[in-house]
């Protein structure tokens, strides 16, 4: 389905066929309006209610002061003891570090769309606004892109390079999706991402998977389940207007972008089509509530940033 002409701030509502590369580098500043991603030293995830798991607990050396009765004498700072001629304890805070992940869908059923932009270009700048508040907030960055035939990795770093780098691996990924290319070997199963999701991400990373989930099946339940036991998931599903109900008019107009061909839709088939998108919707939202994992509709209609506020605190 052909998409608008371009609006007039890419940044807060993308548009057309492809992400601009330019455009998820810039949004580092839009994300600077995002609350924090981290867990941080707080008890909760996404101001929810579920309680994080103690996860790669370290120390993070606080100050110095004088010894108190009932400090451990391991924590005395003999140096600053002896300058000061007072017995003096370090003090430490208990530092909760949470890497944040973001795996990306960049397959052919992400490449379509009606207004204002396609499925695959809103997934980018969903995941982008991600990583730049992740960075912003002081916290290490990382993602996974899906793409129709391999998956590519970024390590989670704090590193504006490594946000770029990644972003170019986004970018690429989404312009090498088209329409009519004839698939020479199946795609990658959702299933498979997320078995790699599972052995290449470190114990406690918080993880935030975007796709439109179409291939979403109960192998994919059992491994996300396998996810969610050591990690903390954030599903955003990904979906267009024209899923959730076909147009009322009998003919509509599809495009690949350079060609339009009339389309004719029941109303047998558009109550069908309804049916399958709310049978759907009830299964993923079954499953993250089963799984206790956070389950967010993304709208392509909806700009970006709006969905990110709603998963974040503030």
């Amino acid at each position: 389905m052909s998409s608008q002409p371009h609006s007039a701030n890419p940044l807060m509502q993308p548009s057309g066929a492809y992400v601009a590369l330019a455009d998820l580098q810039q949004l580092r500043y839009l994300a600077k309006q995002c609350g924090s991603l981290s867990i941080g030293k707080s008890a909760t995830i996404l101001g929810g209610q579920h309680k994080s798991r103690a996860i790669s607990r370290g120390i993070e050396f606080e100050d110095v002061r004088p010894y108190q009765a009932g400090d451990d004498i391991r924590s005395i700072d003999w140096r600053v003891t002896a300058r000061t001629q007072v017995t003096h304890s370090k003090r430490y805070s208990e530092e909760k570090e949470k890497p944040i992940i973001t795996a990306v869908d960049q397959r052919r059923s992400l490449f379509f769309g009606s207004n204002p932009c396609f499925k695959s270009v809103y997934a980018c700048h969903l995941a982008a606004l991600i990583n730049w508040a992740t960075l912003n907030a002081g916290d290490r960055s990382g993602g996974f892109v899906l793409g129709s035939h391999k998956i590519e990795e970024t390590r989670a770093v704090r590193s504006h390079k490594s946000v770029n780098r990644w972003l170019q691996q986004l970018s690429e990924a989404n312009h090498q999706l088209k329409a009519n290319t004839q698939m020479t070997s199946p795609e990658i199963p959702f299933s498979e991402f997320l078995e790699q999701l599972i052995h290449r991400t470190q114990t406690g990373t918080q993880i935030f998977i975007i796709s439109d989930f179409y291939d979403f099946t109960p192998e994919c339940e059992k491994r996300l389940f396998q996810l969610a036991r050591h990690h903390q998931v954030v599903i955003l599903w990904v979906v267009d207007q024209l899923e959730e109900a076909l147009p009322i008019a009998n003919k509509i107009q599809i495009s690949d972008g350079a060609n339009h061909t009339p389309l004719w839709v029941k109303k047998r088939a558009n109550q069908a089509f309804a049916e399958q998108f709310t049978a759907k919707q009830t299964y993923l939202t079954s499953v993250a509530q089963q799984l206790g994992v956070r389950l967010y509709k993304a709208p392509v209609q909806t700009p970006p940033i709006d969905i990110i506020r709603g998963v974040m605190p503030a």
